[in-house]
C-alpha cells in the first residue's frame, strides 16, 4: 500500500518532534550501555536502532576482525553472545562472523541477528537520527589499520561531534588524534586522577566514575570538556534514582547506564 505524505502529516510529525525535543530540554543525554541491552541483544543493530529511535545515545565495543574490519562485540571471544565457537573474534573474517547468530541467545524473536560492523552502525545512525545523539566507542583490540578506519568512518558519516573513543591506550589516543585532530578522546576518570587529566589536557570527554559536585562540573565546563557520569552495570548505587538525580543536578552532559529508560521515566516523574 502506498502512503501519501501530506503537508498536514508533515506538520503533525514536526510538531510531535518539537514536543519531544522540548521534553528533553534540560535533561542530560542518556547513553545506553551496549545499546538498549535490557530490551534487545547487546551490541547488535536492534539494540542500537532502538536507542536512536528513542533519542538516546549508546555505547559499543569494537574489535578488528581477521580481515581488518571493525566489528562490534563486547567479549574477546564469541561464545557468550553468539552461537559461534568460543574462540577469538579476531580469528574470523567479517563474512565468517556474519554466519553466526548473535540474537537467539537473548530471545527467539531476535534469531538471525548478526554481529554488526562499525560502518553498518554509523550508517544507521546517520540515516535514522532525528536530533542529537552520542556514540561512545569502547576500543577493545584494534590494529593500526583499524585505528585509521575508526577515524575515517566517524568522519565519513559526519559524527565527529557526537562520537568519541575511550579505554584505548595513551599511545593509541595519540595516533587517533594524529589521523584527525577533531576526533574526540575520552577516558574513565576517577576523582583521584581528575586533576592529573586536567593538567595533561589529553581528554575531550571525561567519563566520571563518581558523581561530581557542581564545582567539579564547573571546572570541567571552563575547560570545554564533555562531562559524563559512567553508571554502567548493575551496581545498586549506580542504578539508584537518587544517584541519577544527584548527577543531573550537578550539571553533567550525559549519563551512561543499563537502565536508561527507567532513568528517563524517573526524571519525567512517571516512575
Amino acid at each position: 500500500m502506498r502512503v501519501r505524505i501530506s503537508m498536514r502529516n508533515t506538520v503533525a510529525v514536526y510538531a510531535w518532534w518539537m514536543l519531544i525535543a522540548a521534553s528533553l530540554a534540560g535533561e542530560p543525554m542518556l547513553i545506553g550501555h551496549r545499546g538498549l541491552l535490557r530490551h534487545a541483544p547487546e551490541n547488535t543493530m536492534p539494540a542500537f536502532a532502538a536507542c536512536v529511535d528513542l533519542s538516546l545515545g549508546f555505547e559499543l565495543d569494537v574489535y578488528s576482525s581477521r580481515d581488518d574490519q571493525l566489528v562490534i562485540i563486547h567479549d574477546p571471544t564469541l561464545g557468550r553472545t553468539t552461537n559461534g565457537p568460543n574462540r577469538s573474534v579476531r580469528e574470523f573474517s567479517v563474512p565468517e562472523l556474519k554466519q553466526f547468530d548473535a540474537g537467539a541467545w537473548f530471545h527467539p524473536i531476535f534469531r538471525g541477528v548478526t554481529l554488526p560492523t562499525l560502518e553498518e552502525v554509523l550508517s544507521m545512525v546517520q540515516q535514522r537520527k532525528r536530533g542529537p545523539t552520542m556514540i561512545a566507542i569502547n576500543v577493545k583490540q584494534i590494529t593500526a589499520a583499524g585505528e585509521r578506519q575508526l577515524v575515517t568512518l566517524v568522519t565519513k558519516y559526519g559524527l565527529l561531534k557526537e562520537s568519541f573513543a575511550f579505554e584505548q591506550s595513551e599511545a593509541c589516543s595519540r595516533r587517533l588524534k594524529l589521523h584527525n585532530p577533531a576526533f574526540r578522546i575520552g577516558q574513565n576518570v576517577s576523582r583521584k586522577n581528575l586533576s592529573q587529566h586536567l593538567v595533561a589536557g589529553d581528554l575531550d570527554v571525561f567519563m566520571l566514575s563518581f558523581v561530581p559536585t557542581p564545582d567539579e562540573v564547573s571546572l570541567l565546563r571552563q575547560r570545554k570538556k564533555t562531562i559524563l557520569f559512567n553508571a554502567a552495570g548493575a551496581t545498586p548505587s549506580y542504578c539508584s534514582p537518587a544517584t541519577w538525580d544527584r548527577a543531573k543536578e550537578a550539571g553533567i552532559d550525559g549519563l551512561l547506564s543499563d537502565f536508561v529508560l527507567d532513568c528517563r521515566l524517573h526524571w519525567r516523574g512517571q516512575r
